[in-house]
């Protein structure tokens, strides 16, 4: 009689594990440069055009967690980051390699809205 190792060798069933494209969900990390010194890191995940992450607002020597979602098309990049304090950044960024520029609005909790320029480096 066969062992019990040699069973499950023999009749294990076979199994397979779905890999995502590389293309259709790739991972990267943009650092942007915004007034005042502040900064937002984000690592995103881009799927069919698609995008979301996680990262980090320094203002003023303070960090604060962030989420972001937005659309890829061509080399514009369409991004709204939310912080943890509620303010919400609007950005309209165009790609040239890894170079980001364009411009963004914050929109503070209570309604103010604070316009700027934002340039940075996309990590792909």
């Amino acid at each position: 009689m066969d062992s019990y190792d040699e069973f499950i060798r023999e009749n294990a069933p076979v199994s397979s594990v779905a890999i995502a494209d590389v293309k259709r969900a790739a991972t990267s990390r943009i650092h942007l440069n915004l007034k005042d010194n502040d900064s937002i890191y984000l690592q995103l995940i881009q799927a069919d055009g698609s995008i979301s992450g996680r990262g980090n607002l320094t203002q003023s020597k303070e960090t604060w967690p962030v989420e972001a979602v937005g659309m890829l098309q061509e080399n514009r990049l369409s991004l709204d980051v939310t912080a943890s304090g509620g303010e919400l950044y609007k950005f309209s960024l165009a790609r040239e390699g890894s170079a980001v520029i364009g411009d963004y609005s914050e929109i503070l909790p209570d309604g103010r809205r604070i316009n700027g320029t934002a340039e940075g480096k996309w990590n792909i």
